[in-house]
């Protein structure tokens, strides 16, 4: 398996689904954009990225919620809405990049299952937004669920490429091991002083971080071969 083949960098029709689906994983940075923008909304509590989670961002009516753990949390998100559009949105981006980039990969069925993986993250992400926590319990915690998942398919991912790009593959299984370690200690409600928040975001956030680099990647390297 050629670096060349890895990359997506055959000629013709590879190049548009690809890159397509390089972008859309690329534009998932606005995840992280949006966040801070509805967390600055809250004035009575203030926002804790430490101590809220991150579905808090999404509960559409003020008032004080059990948690998981056992915690009653006083929540009111004014802009709500705004970061139940980006769940939905991400979530979508999210599932199409895992579709559209399948040709850039090894033809490993570990591949295959990585992908998959990450693309029920999105379908779950899409789920969080639709059902945010205060409105539909049940559905949320599925969507929530399948973000562990996604947190592993970067890590099989990197299993896939180890022989094609060493690099890239070492990135993917730190980020997968990273995410999937902080999943099982997350549902575990073991923090280790991150709080509940922190530890959310170290369980999920590796994706993301994995999908908006590798996007990049993806990305000028399409456009750097459609030039060759």
């Amino acid at each position: 398996m050629s670096a060349d083949r890895f990359a997506g960098a055959a000629r013709g029709v590879r190049y548009a689904p690809t890159a397509v689906g390089a972008s859309c994983w690329t534009l998932t940075v606005v995840y992280f954009v949006v966040q801070p923008m509805v967390a600055a909304a809250w004035e009575v509590p203030q926002y804790d990225f430490s101590f809220n989670t991150i579905s808090d961002l999404g509960v559409t009516e003020c008032g004080s919620y059990p948690q998981l753990d056992e915690r009653v949390v006083d929540v009111c998100s004014p802009r709500h809405a705004l970061m139940n559009t980006t769940f939905v949105v991400v979530g979508l981006l999210t599932g199409a990049g895992a579709a559209l980039t399948r040709a850039a990969w090894p033809g490993r069925r570990v591949a295959s299952v990585g992908l998959a993986f990450i693309l029920l993250s999105g379908v779950g992400g899409s789920l969080v937004g639709l059902a945010p926590a205060n409105v539909n319990i049940a559905v949320h915690a599925v969507g929530a669920l399948l973000q562990v998942p996604g947190a592993v398919g970067p890590l099989l991912l990197g299993v896939a490429a180890w022989g094609a790009e060493r690099r890239l593959a070492v990135f993917s299984l730190v980020s997968g091991a990273v995410g999937s370690a902080a999943c099982l200690l997350y549902f575990g409600q073991i923090y280790i002083g991150l709080g509940p928040g922190g530890m959310e975001r170290l369980a999920f956030d590796p994706l993301r971080v994995w999908m908006i680099a590798v996007g990049a990647l993806l990305l000028w390297r399409s456009i750097a071969g459609r030039r060759g």
